[in-house]
């Protein structure tokens, strides 16, 4: 956090003060008179001295600061409240001599940004031959003596720098020159009027912005291709150097040539980290403990050499010991962690070695249905018992919060690989948490217990609340302990977990009949990390399918505002649903609730597997299809399929009711539309559903998928985006379709105009909120 600083004063600060901080609003400029200032940002790192000043190019063009200014010394400066450049003739006014200061000090930054710049260039082309050149010999190497090799993907696609912007050299070099002119020659130079030291200083201060931008560019493309040198993922340089010596080695050949060039990468790495640093100012993060295991490999004829070639150099030695220990008897940790009974937990033992012992984990049969159902009744109230357990504890051990997260149970059920990909799933990109909220189970139910969230509806629609309402009309409690249980947030958690959890659990796993609910491996044909889905994952795949459906999670809601003269009006709200992931490998997804509660302005609940194997864009358009249903059914309320109401589920439901009757569809659509409807099992929705998946993956493209009179209501009512609509609209069917709509568009424009002009003459005011419903008419 930069230092208060007193305008038009002499301030000082201390070795390591901030003055003024990266991209903060410009609200002065100062100039050094005692000690020396770090300016760095995201590309370079330059010392300027005493007689500079700090912000001024920065003021010129981008009205933020360039740079984190902090003190190299302590330091003395004075300082001008300046926000902008039309005011620097105040600072020439205060001293003449500071117009030739400036010009010299924006010289020197010239000058030592270059410095910068220069190094930088060197080092992106030195970089990326040496990782290309060494990359061929790797190849060459294994091709030619017959050992394997790997393809890096990253490193065939490195390409070399090439800069977007293009810097002036010659002016350039005219500036860097300009660095070596006196001072006293430049205050001399500059003591006419303002205007020749205005023109030097924006002049200048645009290369000096030209030259930064360069840096960080530059400094980007570096960091990137030096992760191809060293990295903890599956590829890189180093490793696979590595691997393929300790391969020729283990075969009894010569390597003391790949040696030498697993020495080379080793400098590389060294001397790009050092230069990087000087440079730029920021540290490069290489594991070197990891890159010492592997070098110590190498060199010595450990037995475990072969098993960490296989791993990729993935894990350490003491990692996969840490590992091994953390596994050994999973199911005993877990129960003995709940502190279960030793009936039940000698149960659910034998029960787990019986499944693990089948010779055929599939099979339908009835002995093995049993097993199913009987393992199922003890995983649940294990669930629950070792969730409020670990809810008290500060430090939850790795296996019970695999567990939790998961689902896993046994390490017998999976592969000593399935393991270690499960025990290190990287989770980064669950911190991607927009639109949609995503929730893994174990985080859902915490949200549950903290009062963040209330529990979920049944199977039967029944929310929390009324099925305690439920119960007291069946006597089945009193009065004192309905409102007794509204605020008991244990019980609300075992009603998410006996309800939704335990009815969702199966039904995303896609294998009714087959499912149990633990992980195992013989029903996984990918690495785990590659089943897994994220936050990031379903994120990616929602914006995808709003680019196509836009307005899906939009509805209207009633707005009041009172003090704006605003008693009711119905606006626009985009309301994105909450999303929870099953600890499961499934196929499906669930459209569990189109809203939470009562009000509609509360957003829905989908459910996911938490590893799938299938595409999750393809689940969530199903998904959609259900949410665009239920959520107009539920507005709706029981006009939902009264035709003399318009709205999707009115018109789809009459068209799908009397579609023998309809003089538009030709006696083989209305074959087509009775297969349709034989597919949907005569579910209105489930019908709706196929229309609408063939819309958004089939018609989105321009192809025809529906017939005349499902195109114009799926148009009129999940409108595509404007540029799919302006790209469809060329062909005369797509074209008819979407008249209704535009028509409808224009109509609310005028009502939200009218709407507008009354509110203004009373008095009111248009607010924020009504004009974003009136832009998101406008720009349609």
């Amino acid at each position: 956090m930069a230092i208060k600083i007193n305008n038009y004063a002499v301030n000082q600060a201390e070795k390591g003060s901030v003055i003024y901080e990266l991209d903060e609003q410009i609200n002065s400029v100062c100039i050094i008179l005692k000690g020396r200032v770090q300016a760095v940002n995201h590309g370079s790192k330059i010392i300027l001295g005493s007689g500079n000043f700090l912000g001024v190019s920065d003021l010129l063009y981008k009205g933020r600061y360039l740079n984190t200014y902090i003190a190299y010394d302590d330091l003395t400066f004075y300082c001008f409240p300046i926000q902008q450049k039309d005011e620097l003739g105040e600072i020439f006014a205060s001293n003449k001599d500071y117009k030739g200061l400036m010009v010299a000090s924006l010289t020197r930054q010239i000058n030592e940004l270059d410095k910068v710049y220069s190094a930088l260039q060197l080092m992106a082309d030195q970089l990326y031959n040496f990782i290309y050149r060494n990359y061929e010999v790797y190849l060459e190497t294994g091709k030619r003596y017959g050992y394997p090799t790997t393809v890096i993907d990253s490193i065939q696609d490195m390409e070399r720098y090439n800069s977007e912007s293009i810097i002036d050299e010659r002016k350039l070099a005219y500036y860097k020159e300009c660095a070596k002119i006196s001072l006293d020659v430049w205050k001399s130079f500059c003591t006419s009027g303002d205007g020749v030291t205005l023109y030097l200083v924006e002049e200048i201060s645009e290369l000096i912005d030209q030259l930064t931008t360069e840096c960080m560019e530059l400094s980007t493309y570096i960091y990137d291709i030096f992760s191809l040198l060293m990295n903890n993922t599956d590829s890189c340089l180093f490793k696979e150097f590595a691997a393929l010596s300790i391969s020729i080695e283990e075969s009894g050949g010569y390597n003391n040539d790949i040696l030498h060039i697993v020495d080379e990468i080793i400098d590389q790495i060294n001397k790009t980290e050092k230069l990087y640093e000087e440079k730029v100012g920021r540290s490069i993060q290489v594991d070197r403990t990891r890159m010492e295991e592997i070098y110590y490999l190498l060199l010595s004829k450990n037995s475990s050499r072969k098993e960490q070639v296989e791993n990729n150099f993935q894990y350490t030695q003491s990692e996969l010991q840490q590992m091994s220990e953390d596994f050994k008897d999973s199911l005993k940790q877990i129960q003995l962690y709940c502190e279960r009974d030793a009936e039940k937990a000698e149960e659910l033992n034998q029960l787990v070695l019986n499944f693990i012992n089948l010779k055929d984990k599939f099979s339908s049969d009835d002995k093995t249905r049993v097993l199913r159902r009987k393992i199922m009744q003890h995983y649940y109230e294990l669930y629950e018992r070792v969730f409020f357990k670990a809810l008290n504890d500060k430090e939850v051990p790795k296996i019970i919060d695999l567990f939790l997260k998961y689902g896993f149970l046994d390490e017998r059920l999976l592969s000593r690989e399935q393991l270690k990909e499960l025990y290190n799933l990287d989770e980064e990109s669950t911190n991607n948490q927009e639109p949609c909220k995503v929730y893994n189970i174990k985080d859902w139910l915490i949200n549950i217990y903290k009062g963040a969230k209330e529990p979920s509806k049944n199977e039967f629609d029944l929310d929390y609340t009324d099925m305690l309402r439920d119960r007291k009309r069946k006597a089945e409690i009193t009065e004192t302990q309905e409102k007794e249980l509204l605020s008991n947030q244990r019980e609300k958690v075992i009603y998410e977990i006996n309800n939704m959890f335990r009815y969702n659990h199966r039904v995303v796993s896609g294998q009714i009949s087959t499912f149990v609910p633990f992980l195992w491996g013989d029903n996984m044909f990918k690495d785990i990390k590659k089943l897994l889905v994220t936050a990031e994952t379903v994120n990616r795949a929602i914006n995808e399918l709003l680019e196509v459906d836009y307005s899906v999670f939009h509805r209207e809601v009633m707005y009041v505002n009172v003090e704006k003269g605003i008693s009711k009006e119905y606006i626009l709200k985009q309301v994105f649903p909450d999303i929870i992931l099953m600890p499961t490998l499934g196929y499906n997804g669930v459209m569990w609730q189109e809203i939470t509660g009562k009000r509609k302005s509360n957003e829905g609940r989908f459910v996911l597997p938490n590893f799938s194997d299938v595409n999750i864009k393809d689940i969530l358009i199903k998904i959609l299809g259900r949410f665009r249903w239920e959520l107009c059914r539920s507005i709706q309320g029981s006009a939902w399929n009264n035709i003399k109401y318009r709205s999707l589920t009115s018109e789809y439901a009459d068209y799908i009711q009397f579609f023998k009757k309809n003089r538009e569809l030709s006696e083989e659509v209305k074959e087509k539309v009775k297969s349709q409807i034989q597919k949907g099992k005569g579910n209105y929705r489930e019908i709706f559903v196929i229309d609408y998946e063939a819309w958004v993956k089939g018609e989105a493209t321009g192809a025809i998928r529906l017939n005349r009179v499902a195109r114009e209501m799926l148009a009129t009512y999940c409108p595509f985006s404007k540029p799919i609509r302006d790209r469809v609209k060329m062909q005369p069917l797509f074209a008819d379709a979407m008249e209704r709509f535009t028509r409808n568009t224009l109509k609310k424009k005028k009502e939200l105009d009218l709407r507008f002009r009354a509110i203004e003459k009373e008095g009111g005011e248009i607010t924020e909120e009504l004009m974003e419903t009136y832009i998101f008419y406008r720009d349609l």
